[in-house]
Protein backbone atom coordinates (compact mmCIF):
# COMPACT_ATOMS: atom_id res chain seq x y z
CA UNK A 1 0.00 0.00 0.00
CA UNK A 2 1.46 3.36 -1.03
CA UNK A 3 1.96 5.36 2.17
CA UNK A 4 0.26 8.73 1.90
CA UNK A 5 -1.19 8.86 5.41
CA UNK A 6 0.17 8.71 8.95
CA UNK A 7 -1.56 5.34 9.24
CA UNK A 8 -3.24 2.96 6.85
CA UNK A 9 -5.99 2.37 9.41
CA UNK A 10 -7.03 3.92 12.71
CA UNK A 11 -9.31 2.09 15.14
CA UNK A 12 -11.26 3.93 17.81
CA UNK A 13 -11.58 1.74 20.88
CA UNK A 14 -9.43 -1.12 22.21
CA UNK A 15 -12.35 -3.39 23.02
CA UNK A 16 -12.07 -7.01 21.91
CA UNK A 17 -13.42 -6.31 18.43
CA UNK A 18 -11.06 -3.39 17.90
CA UNK A 19 -8.07 -5.38 19.16
CA UNK A 20 -8.86 -8.37 16.96
CA UNK A 21 -9.42 -6.16 13.93
CA UNK A 22 -6.16 -4.33 14.62
CA UNK A 23 -4.19 -7.56 14.97
CA UNK A 24 -5.35 -8.91 11.61
CA UNK A 25 -4.81 -5.61 9.80
CA UNK A 26 -1.30 -5.24 11.25
CA UNK A 27 -0.53 -8.89 10.53
CA UNK A 28 -1.64 -8.22 6.95
CA UNK A 29 1.02 -5.53 6.59
CA UNK A 30 -0.96 -2.41 7.35
CA UNK A 31 0.25 0.37 9.61
CA UNK A 32 -2.42 0.61 12.32
CA UNK A 33 -3.16 2.87 15.28
CA UNK A 34 -5.68 2.14 18.03
CA UNK A 35 -6.92 5.14 20.02
CA UNK A 36 -8.25 4.13 23.45
CA UNK A 37 -9.72 6.50 26.02
CA UNK A 38 -8.99 4.22 28.98
CA UNK A 39 -5.65 3.30 30.53
CA UNK A 40 -5.89 -0.37 29.53
CA UNK A 41 -7.49 -2.46 26.78
CA UNK A 42 -10.60 -4.60 26.85
CA UNK A 43 -13.71 -2.40 27.10
CA UNK A 44 -16.25 -4.50 29.01
CA UNK A 45 -13.77 -7.39 28.92
CA UNK A 46 -11.56 -5.93 31.65
CA UNK A 47 -10.76 -6.72 35.26
CA UNK A 48 -9.69 -4.75 38.30
CA UNK A 49 -8.40 -5.23 41.84
CA UNK A 50 -10.11 -3.69 44.83
CA UNK A 51 -10.28 -4.50 48.51
CA UNK A 52 -7.69 -7.22 48.06
CA UNK A 53 -9.85 -9.06 45.49
CA UNK A 54 -9.73 -9.52 41.72
CA UNK A 55 -12.98 -8.79 39.87
CA UNK A 56 -14.03 -9.16 36.24
CA UNK A 57 -15.81 -5.94 35.36
CA UNK A 58 -18.67 -7.22 33.16
CA UNK A 59 -17.83 -10.53 31.51
CA UNK A 60 -18.49 -13.47 33.83
CA UNK A 61 -17.02 -16.15 31.53
CA UNK A 62 -16.08 -16.77 27.91
CA UNK A 63 -17.61 -18.89 25.19
CA UNK A 64 -16.84 -19.98 21.62
CA UNK A 65 -13.55 -21.65 22.56
CA UNK A 66 -14.24 -25.12 21.19
CA UNK A 67 -12.17 -26.24 18.23
CA UNK A 68 -13.65 -24.27 15.37
CA UNK A 69 -15.23 -21.71 17.70
CA UNK A 70 -14.74 -18.05 16.86
CA UNK A 71 -12.42 -17.18 19.74
CA UNK A 72 -10.36 -20.39 19.43
CA UNK A 73 -9.94 -19.83 15.69
CA UNK A 74 -8.72 -16.27 16.25
CA UNK A 75 -6.24 -17.32 18.94
CA UNK A 76 -4.83 -19.97 16.60
CA UNK A 77 -4.63 -17.69 13.56
CA UNK A 78 -2.87 -15.00 15.60
CA UNK A 79 -0.57 -17.67 17.10
CA UNK A 80 -1.36 -16.77 20.71
CA UNK A 81 -3.42 -19.80 21.71
CA UNK A 82 -0.68 -21.16 23.97
CA UNK A 83 -0.24 -17.82 25.75
CA UNK A 84 -3.72 -17.90 27.24
CA UNK A 85 -4.23 -20.50 29.93
CA UNK A 86 -7.94 -21.31 30.02
CA UNK A 87 -9.95 -23.46 32.40
CA UNK A 88 -13.39 -24.72 31.46
CA UNK A 89 -15.71 -25.26 34.40
CA UNK A 90 -18.27 -28.05 34.44
CA UNK A 91 -21.12 -27.35 34.71
CA UNK A 92 -20.76 -23.97 33.04
CA UNK A 93 -24.19 -22.81 34.20
CA UNK A 94 -26.75 -23.84 36.80
CA UNK A 95 -30.36 -22.62 36.78
CA UNK A 96 -32.17 -22.76 40.10
CA UNK A 97 -35.88 -22.65 39.30
CA UNK A 98 -38.82 -22.88 41.75
CA UNK A 99 -39.38 -26.60 41.11
CA UNK A 100 -36.00 -27.95 40.06
CA UNK A 101 -32.33 -27.24 39.42
CA UNK A 102 -30.86 -27.82 35.98
CA UNK A 103 -27.25 -27.87 34.79
CA UNK A 104 -25.55 -26.99 31.51
CA UNK A 105 -22.76 -29.56 31.33
CA UNK A 106 -19.77 -29.48 29.00
CA UNK A 107 -21.18 -32.73 27.63
CA UNK A 108 -24.24 -31.51 25.72
CA UNK A 109 -25.81 -34.96 25.62
CA UNK A 110 -25.69 -35.02 29.41
CA UNK A 111 -27.46 -31.65 29.47
CA UNK A 112 -30.13 -32.93 27.11
CA UNK A 113 -30.74 -36.00 29.28
CA UNK A 114 -31.15 -33.81 32.35
CA UNK A 115 -33.72 -31.65 30.56
CA UNK A 116 -35.51 -34.80 29.42
CA UNK A 117 -35.59 -36.20 32.97
CA UNK A 118 -37.24 -33.01 34.23
CA UNK A 119 -39.60 -32.63 31.26
CA UNK A 120 -40.31 -36.21 30.12
CA UNK A 121 -43.38 -35.21 28.10
CA UNK A 122 -41.14 -32.96 25.96
CA UNK A 123 -38.32 -35.47 25.65
CA UNK A 124 -38.30 -35.88 21.88
CA UNK A 125 -38.73 -32.15 21.24
CA UNK A 126 -35.85 -31.33 23.62
CA UNK A 127 -33.47 -33.56 21.65
CA UNK A 128 -34.67 -32.15 18.33
CA UNK A 129 -34.40 -28.54 19.55
CA UNK A 130 -30.90 -28.91 20.98
CA UNK A 131 -29.68 -30.73 17.87
CA UNK A 132 -31.15 -27.99 15.70
CA UNK A 133 -29.36 -25.24 17.60
CA UNK A 134 -26.09 -27.15 17.60
CA UNK A 135 -26.18 -27.52 13.81
CA UNK A 136 -27.79 -24.17 12.94
CA UNK A 137 -25.55 -21.96 10.82
CA UNK A 138 -25.38 -20.09 7.54
CA UNK A 139 -28.66 -19.91 5.64
CA UNK A 140 -30.55 -21.80 8.36
CA UNK A 141 -29.43 -19.26 10.95
CA UNK A 142 -30.23 -16.24 8.79
CA UNK A 143 -33.72 -17.62 8.13
CA UNK A 144 -34.47 -16.89 11.80
CA UNK A 145 -33.70 -13.18 11.70
CA UNK A 146 -37.28 -12.01 11.26
CA UNK A 147 -38.86 -14.12 14.02
CA UNK A 148 -38.65 -13.90 17.78
CA UNK A 149 -37.27 -16.60 20.03
CA UNK A 150 -40.77 -17.05 21.43
CA UNK A 151 -42.01 -18.16 18.01
CA UNK A 152 -39.13 -20.61 17.74
CA UNK A 153 -39.79 -22.03 21.21
CA UNK A 154 -43.49 -22.40 20.46
CA UNK A 155 -42.65 -24.49 17.38
CA UNK A 156 -41.00 -27.09 19.62
CA UNK A 157 -42.53 -26.96 23.10
CA UNK A 158 -45.80 -26.76 25.00
CA UNK A 159 -44.56 -26.61 28.60
CA UNK A 160 -44.31 -22.96 29.61
CA UNK A 161 -41.89 -23.77 32.43
CA UNK A 162 -39.49 -25.31 29.94
CA UNK A 163 -39.78 -22.33 27.62
CA UNK A 164 -39.11 -19.97 30.54
CA UNK A 165 -36.03 -21.89 31.68
CA UNK A 166 -34.65 -21.80 28.14
CA UNK A 167 -35.39 -18.06 27.99
CA UNK A 168 -33.69 -16.89 31.19
CA UNK A 169 -30.10 -17.20 29.84
CA UNK A 170 -31.20 -15.26 26.77
CA UNK A 171 -32.64 -12.50 28.96
CA UNK A 172 -29.47 -12.40 31.06
CA UNK A 173 -27.10 -12.42 28.09
CA UNK A 174 -28.99 -10.01 25.83
CA UNK A 175 -31.46 -8.09 27.99
CA UNK A 176 -34.61 -9.12 26.10
CA UNK A 177 -37.39 -11.66 26.74
CA UNK A 178 -38.21 -14.33 24.14
CA UNK A 179 -41.17 -12.29 22.90
CA UNK A 180 -38.87 -9.49 21.75
CA UNK A 181 -35.45 -10.92 20.87
CA UNK A 182 -34.42 -12.02 17.40
CA UNK A 183 -34.10 -15.80 17.15
CA UNK A 184 -30.71 -15.33 15.48
CA UNK A 185 -29.31 -13.71 18.61
CA UNK A 186 -30.96 -16.21 20.94
CA UNK A 187 -29.72 -19.22 18.97
CA UNK A 188 -26.19 -17.80 18.87
CA UNK A 189 -26.25 -17.25 22.64
CA UNK A 190 -27.01 -20.93 23.03
CA UNK A 191 -24.67 -22.16 20.31
CA UNK A 192 -21.66 -20.05 21.29
CA UNK A 193 -22.14 -19.45 25.00
CA UNK A 194 -24.46 -21.92 26.68
CA UNK A 195 -23.37 -24.99 24.68
CA UNK A 196 -19.77 -23.80 24.49
CA UNK A 197 -19.31 -21.73 27.64
CA UNK A 198 -17.77 -21.84 31.07
CA UNK A 199 -14.26 -20.84 29.95
CA UNK A 200 -12.23 -18.65 32.28
CA UNK A 201 -8.76 -17.32 31.51
CA UNK A 202 -6.20 -17.87 34.24
CA UNK A 203 -6.45 -14.93 36.62
CA UNK A 204 -9.12 -12.84 34.88
CA UNK A 205 -10.77 -11.98 31.57
CA UNK A 206 -8.30 -9.08 31.34
CA UNK A 207 -5.75 -11.65 30.21
CA UNK A 208 -7.50 -12.03 26.84
CA UNK A 209 -7.43 -8.29 26.15
CA UNK A 210 -3.83 -7.95 27.34
CA UNK A 211 -2.60 -10.78 25.12
CA UNK A 212 -4.39 -9.36 22.08
CA UNK A 213 -2.91 -5.91 22.78
CA UNK A 214 0.56 -7.39 23.14
CA UNK A 215 0.20 -9.32 19.89
CA UNK A 216 -0.99 -6.18 18.12
CA UNK A 217 2.23 -4.48 19.23
CA UNK A 218 4.30 -7.42 17.99
CA UNK A 219 2.70 -7.03 14.57
CA UNK A 220 3.88 -3.40 14.59
CA UNK A 221 0.66 -1.73 15.72
CA UNK A 222 0.53 1.36 17.92
CA UNK A 223 -1.91 1.97 20.79
CA UNK A 224 -2.51 5.33 22.42
CA UNK A 225 -4.00 4.71 25.88
CA UNK A 226 -5.76 7.39 27.96
CA UNK A 227 -6.37 9.24 24.72
CA UNK A 228 -9.94 9.70 23.57
CA UNK A 229 -10.91 10.52 20.01
CA UNK A 230 -12.42 13.97 19.63
CA UNK A 231 -13.32 14.08 15.95
CA UNK A 232 -13.37 11.78 12.95
CA UNK A 233 -12.31 13.83 9.97
CA UNK A 234 -14.39 13.34 6.82
CA UNK A 235 -13.96 15.16 3.52
CA UNK A 236 -16.01 14.67 0.36
CA UNK A 237 -17.71 11.64 1.84
CA UNK A 238 -14.46 9.89 2.71
CA UNK A 239 -12.68 9.49 6.05
CA UNK A 240 -9.41 11.35 6.46
CA UNK A 241 -8.32 10.45 9.99
CA UNK A 242 -8.90 11.39 13.60
CA UNK A 243 -8.23 14.19 16.05
CA UNK A 244 -7.80 13.40 19.76
CA UNK A 245 -8.70 15.32 22.89
CA UNK A 246 -4.99 16.08 23.30
CA UNK A 247 -5.17 17.99 19.98
CA UNK A 248 -3.12 15.40 18.12
CA UNK A 249 -4.19 14.70 14.55
CA UNK A 250 -3.52 11.51 12.60
CA UNK A 251 -4.46 10.94 9.00
CA UNK A 252 -5.52 7.52 7.74
CA UNK A 253 -6.99 5.79 4.73
CA UNK A 254 -9.40 3.69 6.83
CA UNK A 255 -11.20 4.47 10.05
CA UNK A 256 -12.85 1.73 12.14
CA UNK A 257 -15.08 2.59 15.08
CA UNK A 258 -15.29 0.06 17.91
CA UNK A 259 -17.24 2.62 19.92
CA UNK A 260 -20.94 3.40 20.33
CA UNK A 261 -22.27 3.98 16.80
CA UNK A 262 -24.42 6.93 17.88
CA UNK A 263 -21.39 8.50 19.59
CA UNK A 264 -19.34 7.99 16.43
CA UNK A 265 -21.94 9.45 14.06
CA UNK A 266 -23.14 12.34 16.25
CA UNK A 267 -20.21 13.36 18.45
CA UNK A 268 -17.20 12.35 16.36
CA UNK A 269 -18.38 12.82 12.79
CA UNK A 270 -21.22 15.28 13.35
CA UNK A 271 -24.86 15.25 12.34
CA UNK A 272 -24.44 17.31 9.17
CA UNK A 273 -21.70 15.08 7.76
CA UNK A 274 -23.35 11.84 8.87
CA UNK A 275 -26.51 12.84 7.03
CA UNK A 276 -30.24 12.96 7.67
CA UNK A 277 -30.76 9.28 6.88
CA UNK A 278 -28.42 8.16 9.68
CA UNK A 279 -29.84 10.76 12.07
CA UNK A 280 -33.38 9.54 11.41
CA UNK A 281 -32.31 5.94 11.97
CA UNK A 282 -30.62 6.88 15.24
CA UNK A 283 -33.84 8.42 16.48
CA UNK A 284 -35.64 5.14 15.77
CA UNK A 285 -33.02 2.76 17.15
CA UNK A 286 -33.34 1.30 20.64
CA UNK A 287 -30.25 0.60 22.75
CA UNK A 288 -30.12 -2.47 24.94
CA UNK A 289 -30.65 -2.50 28.68
CA UNK A 290 -27.76 -1.76 30.99
CA UNK A 291 -26.77 -3.62 34.16
CA UNK A 292 -26.33 -3.39 37.89
CA UNK A 293 -23.27 -5.46 38.79
CA UNK A 294 -22.34 -6.33 42.35
CA UNK A 295 -18.72 -7.02 43.34
CA UNK A 296 -18.34 -8.76 46.68
CA UNK A 297 -15.27 -9.99 48.50
CA UNK A 298 -15.95 -12.78 50.98
CA UNK A 299 -14.12 -14.35 53.91
CA UNK A 300 -13.79 -17.72 52.18
CA UNK A 301 -16.16 -19.42 54.62
CA UNK A 302 -19.23 -19.76 52.40
CA UNK A 303 -20.53 -23.32 52.57
CA UNK A 304 -22.38 -25.44 50.03
CA UNK A 305 -21.81 -22.93 47.24
CA UNK A 306 -20.66 -24.11 43.82
CA UNK A 307 -17.55 -22.17 42.84
CA UNK A 308 -16.75 -20.97 39.31
CA UNK A 309 -20.02 -22.09 37.68
CA UNK A 310 -22.49 -19.33 36.77
CA UNK A 311 -25.62 -19.73 38.90
CA UNK A 312 -28.93 -18.32 37.68
CA UNK A 313 -31.59 -17.68 40.31
CA UNK A 314 -35.07 -17.90 38.79
CA UNK A 315 -37.87 -16.92 41.21
CA UNK A 316 -40.77 -17.73 38.83
CA UNK A 317 -41.50 -18.58 35.20
CA UNK A 318 -42.88 -15.28 33.91
CA UNK A 319 -39.97 -13.86 31.88
CA UNK A 320 -42.10 -11.10 30.36
CA UNK A 321 -43.00 -9.93 33.86
CA UNK A 322 -39.30 -9.71 34.74
CA UNK A 323 -38.66 -7.65 31.62
CA UNK A 324 -41.65 -5.36 32.19
CA UNK A 325 -40.57 -4.62 35.75
CA UNK A 326 -37.10 -3.86 34.41
CA UNK A 327 -38.12 -1.36 31.76
CA UNK A 328 -40.46 0.30 34.27
CA UNK A 329 -37.42 0.95 36.47
CA UNK A 330 -38.68 -1.14 39.38
CA UNK A 331 -35.17 -2.23 40.31
CA UNK A 332 -36.10 -3.15 43.89
CA UNK A 333 -38.70 -5.65 42.65
CA UNK A 334 -36.36 -7.62 40.39
CA UNK A 335 -35.80 -11.05 41.91
CA UNK A 336 -33.74 -12.88 39.30
CA UNK A 337 -29.97 -12.60 39.02
CA UNK A 338 -26.90 -14.49 37.92
CA UNK A 339 -23.94 -14.94 40.23
CA UNK A 340 -20.51 -16.50 40.11
CA UNK A 341 -18.33 -17.21 43.15
CA UNK A 342 -14.74 -17.42 41.96
CA UNK A 343 -12.11 -19.69 43.44
CA UNK A 344 -10.47 -16.55 44.86
CA UNK A 345 -13.65 -15.96 46.95
CA UNK A 346 -14.76 -12.89 45.00
CA UNK A 347 -18.43 -12.89 44.03
CA UNK A 348 -19.88 -11.34 40.87
CA UNK A 349 -23.64 -10.69 40.61
CA UNK A 350 -25.41 -9.30 37.55
CA UNK A 351 -28.95 -8.14 36.80
CA UNK A 352 -30.28 -6.15 33.83
CA UNK A 353 -31.54 -2.65 34.65
CA UNK A 354 -32.56 0.43 32.66
CA UNK A 355 -30.54 3.63 32.59
CA UNK A 356 -33.24 5.63 34.48
CA UNK A 357 -31.13 8.74 35.19
CA UNK A 358 -27.91 9.79 36.85
CA UNK A 359 -29.61 11.14 39.98
CA UNK A 360 -31.33 7.80 40.64
CA UNK A 361 -28.10 5.82 40.65
CA UNK A 362 -26.24 8.39 42.71
CA UNK A 363 -28.98 8.27 45.32
CA UNK A 364 -29.61 4.51 45.31
CA UNK A 365 -26.36 2.72 44.50
CA UNK A 366 -25.27 2.03 48.09
CA UNK A 367 -28.77 1.05 49.16
CA UNK A 368 -29.18 -1.34 46.24
CA UNK A 369 -25.91 -3.07 47.07
CA UNK A 370 -27.44 -4.18 50.37
CA UNK A 371 -30.81 -4.90 48.75
CA UNK A 372 -29.19 -7.37 46.38
CA UNK A 373 -27.00 -8.92 49.03
CA UNK A 374 -30.24 -9.67 50.86
CA UNK A 375 -31.84 -11.05 47.68
CA UNK A 376 -28.84 -13.33 47.19
CA UNK A 377 -29.30 -14.81 50.64
CA UNK A 378 -32.09 -16.94 49.17
CA UNK A 379 -29.30 -18.62 47.25
CA UNK A 380 -26.45 -18.20 49.75
CA UNK A 381 -27.82 -18.13 53.32
CA UNK A 382 -26.12 -15.66 55.69
CA UNK A 383 -24.13 -14.15 52.81
CA UNK A 384 -24.07 -10.73 54.48
CA UNK A 385 -22.10 -12.14 57.44
CA UNK A 386 -19.32 -13.28 55.09
CA UNK A 387 -18.94 -10.12 52.98
CA UNK A 388 -15.69 -8.27 53.66
CA UNK A 389 -15.80 -5.92 50.65
CA UNK A 390 -18.68 -4.60 48.54
CA UNK A 391 -19.03 -2.29 45.57
CA UNK A 392 -21.11 -2.10 42.41
CA UNK A 393 -21.23 -0.84 38.85
CA UNK A 394 -24.35 0.99 37.66
CA UNK A 395 -25.37 2.12 34.15
CA UNK A 396 -23.46 5.32 34.89
CA UNK A 397 -20.32 3.24 35.50
CA UNK A 398 -20.76 1.32 32.27
CA UNK A 399 -21.23 4.58 30.39
CA UNK A 400 -18.05 5.94 31.96
CA UNK A 401 -16.05 2.86 31.00
CA UNK A 402 -17.13 2.68 27.37
CA UNK A 403 -19.19 5.80 26.46
CA UNK A 404 -21.97 3.37 25.50
CA UNK A 405 -25.27 5.22 25.21
CA UNK A 406 -27.14 4.94 28.51
CA UNK A 407 -24.63 2.35 29.65
CA UNK A 408 -26.00 -0.17 27.15
CA UNK A 409 -24.63 -3.61 28.00
CA UNK A 410 -25.12 -5.21 24.55
CA UNK A 411 -25.10 -2.40 22.00
CA UNK A 412 -28.40 -2.12 20.17
CA UNK A 413 -31.35 -4.14 21.45
CA UNK A 414 -31.32 -7.31 19.35
CA UNK A 415 -34.94 -7.25 18.16
CA UNK A 416 -35.86 -8.68 14.72
CA UNK A 417 -36.31 -5.17 13.31
CA UNK A 418 -32.84 -4.15 14.53
CA UNK A 419 -30.88 -7.01 13.05
CA UNK A 420 -28.45 -6.08 10.24
CA UNK A 421 -29.78 -2.52 9.81
CA UNK A 422 -28.26 -0.75 6.82
CA UNK A 423 -25.87 1.97 8.00
CA UNK A 424 -25.28 0.10 11.27
CA UNK A 425 -23.51 -2.95 9.93
CA UNK A 426 -19.76 -2.97 9.31
CA UNK A 427 -20.02 -1.12 6.00
CA UNK A 428 -21.29 2.45 6.20
CA UNK A 429 -22.29 5.18 3.79
CA UNK A 430 -19.02 7.01 4.38
CA UNK A 431 -16.17 5.76 2.22
CA UNK A 432 -13.58 3.71 4.16
CA UNK A 433 -15.45 4.16 7.45
CA UNK A 434 -16.35 0.90 9.19
CA UNK A 435 -18.11 -0.16 12.36
CA UNK A 436 -17.15 -3.19 14.39
CA UNK A 437 -18.30 -4.69 17.68
CA UNK A 438 -21.73 -4.96 19.27
CA UNK A 439 -22.99 -1.63 17.85
CA UNK A 440 -23.16 -3.14 14.35
CA UNK A 441 -26.69 -4.62 14.82
CA UNK A 442 -25.13 -8.00 14.04
CA UNK A 443 -23.64 -10.07 16.85
CA UNK A 444 -22.76 -9.56 20.50
CA UNK A 445 -20.80 -11.14 23.33
CA UNK A 446 -17.05 -11.67 23.35
CA UNK A 447 -17.24 -14.44 20.76
CA UNK A 448 -19.53 -12.39 18.53
CA UNK A 449 -17.51 -9.17 18.61
CA UNK A 450 -14.26 -11.10 18.16
CA UNK A 451 -15.75 -12.62 15.01
CA UNK A 452 -16.80 -9.16 13.80
CA UNK A 453 -13.29 -7.78 14.38
CA UNK A 454 -11.82 -10.54 12.24
CA UNK A 455 -14.51 -10.14 9.58
CA UNK A 456 -14.11 -6.35 9.45
CA UNK A 457 -10.38 -6.73 8.91
CA UNK A 458 -11.04 -9.22 6.10
CA UNK A 459 -13.35 -6.74 4.36
CA UNK A 460 -10.60 -4.10 4.41
CA UNK A 461 -7.77 -6.44 3.44
CA UNK A 462 -9.84 -7.87 0.59
CA UNK A 463 -10.58 -4.34 -0.61
CA UNK A 464 -6.87 -3.58 -0.67
CA UNK A 465 -6.12 -6.83 -2.53
CA UNK A 466 -8.70 -5.99 -5.20
CA UNK A 467 -7.06 -2.63 -5.69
Amino acid sequence: MAQQYDYDAIIIGAGISGLVCGCYLAKGGMKVLIVEKNAKPGGYCTSFKRGGFQFDACVHSLGSLRNGGNVRTILKELDIEKRLKITRHDPSDIIIAPDFTIHYWNDLDKTVREFQDIFPAESESIRTFFDYIRSCEGISLMSLKSITFQILLDRYFKDNRLKAVLSLPVLGNAGLPPSKISSVTAVLIYKEFMFDGGYCPDGSVQALADILAARFGEFGGDILFSCAANRIKVSDGKVQGVETVTNDAFSSKYLISNSDAAYAYVSLIGEEVSGQKIMSLLNEMEPSLSAFILYLGTDGKLENVCKDSVVWFMPHYDIDNIYNLTIQGKVDELDWFLARLSSNDSLFMFVNVPFINEAYWQANKKRLIDVYINKMERLIPDLSRHVTFKDAATPMTLNKWTSNHKGAAYGWAKTPSQFAVSGFTQNTGIENFYLTGHWTTLYQGVGGVAYLGRDTSNKILEKETIR
